[in-house]
């Protein structure tokens, strides 16, 4: 859950984003986390409850099969980061109204479908920790399921009434799938260009972040600039997420992330640190798409070639390259909140990027 951000932020040293890139890219640094978990409990604990009561109703159902995936879905946990976004946004834009919590619930949704499908075609054996939903029930079954929870989730949307919200989820939707498809045809290309690959990201992961956010403006019917900060934050916010998530696929703890380390390379996914070290010139690249070229085709996560690519992203400071571009995506995220007034949702937000460039998880 959020909860675990907080905690873990509290451990932390407080990390200024100056300190990460050292000038500031848009004039605007990020506060320290000194929002608690309670904080964030008082503004959207209770829909957060409310939230979970409906996602597992909804994954509950007469037909066995059906009951028992949606029970295993339901019992393996996730921090519930969109519909917290989305709640939040809800109260950043004034919506009192009654389907926030129901879009909320849509949103975990369809990423709970994204990552079904994700673990299909990478063929995973495990997610946060616990067995993936392929591992256990197979890819017939899953598959199925999958796009059981994407039906489900339009289901339950028609209930907000609004045909431009259908209109968002179904176009986010498509971009996901477009993403996904986009990614097959770059499985095992290391010439992979960092555009290219921040496309992939934009559709894949920030495009759900984005919807997250302009869901809320719909439901409060914001003008079109606040509409346009709303999803240039959500945007952000995704890319900054995912850049992070691909850096500590090489330097977080397996048992933490609940994956085996280098699991993106190892299926044939470059990622941004990877594209840096190869496009970066001399022996250190050459010596990098050597060992890229070995983990592609290694079946061990402790292999030693792991090891030494991650020491050489390290020392070559393309993991510090990658690490920087997720803190200009996070400062970007922050700015555009200038177009809301100051509130406790706008200090939740605007304390959230921060959070995420220093997870480890």
């Amino acid at each position: 859950m959020v909860a675990e951000w907080f905690a873990h932020a509290r451990r932390q040293r407080r990390t200024r984003l100056s300190d990460l890139t050292g000038t500031s890219r848009v004039g605007h640094a990020l506060p320290d986390p000194e929002l608690t978990r309670d904080a964030i409990g008082r503004l959207v604990g209770r829909d957060l409850r409310r939230v979970e009561e409906l996602f597992r109703a909804n994954l509950s159902s007469s037909l066995p099969i059906v009951h028992e995936m949606g029970g295993f879905i339901a019992d393996g946990g996730g921090k519930r980061i969109r519909p917290t976004l989305h709640l939040l946004c809800g109260r950043l834009c004034g919506y009192e109204g009654p389907h926030g919590v129901l879009l909320a619930t849509v949103l975990e949704f369809i990423h709970s479908a994204t990552l079904i499908h994700d673990d299909i075609i990478d063929e995973a054996t495990t997610r946060r920790g616990n067995d993936s939903t392929n591992h256990r029930f197979g890819n017939e079954l899953s598959v199925l399921f999958g796009d059981y929870l994407f039906a489900k989730a339009m289901e339950m949307a028609l209930d907000a009434d609004s045909l431009p919200v259908m209109r968002r989820l179904a176009d986010t939707t498509l971009r996901m799938t477009e993403g996904e498809m986009l990614q097959t045809r770059y499985v095992g290309r290391l010439d992979l260009s960092v555009e290219e690959y921040l496309d992939l990201v934009e559709r894949k992961t920030a495009a759900l972040f984005e919807c997250c956010c302009e869901l809320a403006g719909l439901l409060a019917d914001v003008d079109d600039a606040r509409g346009r900060a709303l999803r240039a934050y959500g945007r952000n916010l995704g890319l900054a997420f995912q850049l992070v998530d691909d850096v500590l696929d090489f330097t977080g703890d397996s048992t933490t992330l609940g994956k085996p380390t280098a699991s993106d390379l190892r299926e044939g996914k470059a990622t941004l640190a990877v594209i840096e070290l190869l496009g970066s010139g001399g022996r250190a690249a050459a010596e990098g798409l050597a060992l890229a070229r070995a983990v592609l085709g290694c079946g061990q996560s402790g292999a030693p070639e792991i090891v030494q690519l991650s020491r050489l992203l390290e020392q070559s400071g393309a993991i510090a390259r990658a690490r920087h571009a997720a803190a200009a995506y996070a400062e970007t995220a922050v700015a555009e909140l200038a177009a809301f007034p100051a509130s406790a949702a706008k200090s939740a937000l605007a304390t959230l990027p921060e959070l995420v460039l220093t997870r480890e998880r």
